[in-house]
């Protein structure tokens, strides 16, 4: 049975275990994600990442059927936003930041063995190397910002791999993230006395924090990884 580590602040519970990490939020709030269970714009109960072997013989069940398995067996309420990843949990960054009374969270899994270049030539790969990422905003977002806010992650991360120097192994220039990445923003549902944030650029107090948060996130998580590959 794996160690399960646990936190809860302000209703928001974090779980952490060998076997995956888990957000439980007060009530549902708005999710934009890439996540194979529940991704899209919609809302979410509680968040999953979700580690598999990669080296289960086949038959391999649907990644969609095997999340909401995992996430009923967890109890964790539904709707579940559920990702998979073959990385070590043991890979895990977090990050918390507030700037201006506003705060953001943000945790990151990763394995670096499939690292890919935006534009390299699409290959199969089954390897371990995925970077999760949940931002967890603490304030409300309209839906274009929350788009926005998935772009300033997105860069985030690609300025993390770029700042360690990573490579795509196809066409050894620098790399921007793996081939099966996924990530998720997460916001809450009620705007506060100003209504909710319509821009997150870098220009904006709301972008400056995203930036920070992830970037430091994602600084850690492959830190891991690259300390348990030369270690």
């Amino acid at each position: 049975m794996s160690l399960l580590k646990q936190d809860n602040q302000g209703g928001i519970r974090f779980a952490h275990s060998t076997t995956h990490i888990a957000l439980t939020l007060p009530e549902p709030w708005p999710v934009l994600s890439s996540a194979v269970l529940n991704g899209g714009f919609t809302s979410t109960h509680s968040l999953l990442n979700l580690r598999v072997d990669q080296h289960a013989p086949p038959p391999w069940p649907p990644a969609e059927q095997s999340l909401q398995q995992q996430a009923e067996q967890l109890m964790l309420p539904a709707p579940c936003c559920g990702m998979m990843t073959a990385a070590s949990m043991q890979s895990l960054g977090y990050s918390s930041l507030s700037l201006k009374q506003l705060r953001a969270e943000c945790w990151v899994t990763a394995g670096l063995s499939n690292l890919r270049r935006s534009g390299d030539p699409a290959d199969a790969f089954n390897g371990a190397g995925t970077i999760n990422i949940w931002l967890l905003l603490h304030f409300a977002l309209t839906p274009a910002a929350m788009a926005e806010a998935l772009i300033q992650l997105t860069e985030a991360k690609v300025t993390a791999i770029r700042d360690a120097g990573l490579l795509s192994p196809l066409s050894s220039l620098p790399a921007s993230g793996t081939g099966t990445d996924s990530h998720a923003v997460i916001c809450p549902p009620q705007p506060g006395a100003e209504g909710p944030l319509a821009f997150c650029g870098k220009h904006t107090t709301a972008g400056e924090l995203i930036g920070r948060v992830v970037l430091d996130a994602c600084e850690q998580s492959i830190g891991h990884c690259l300390r348990a590959a030369n270690g």
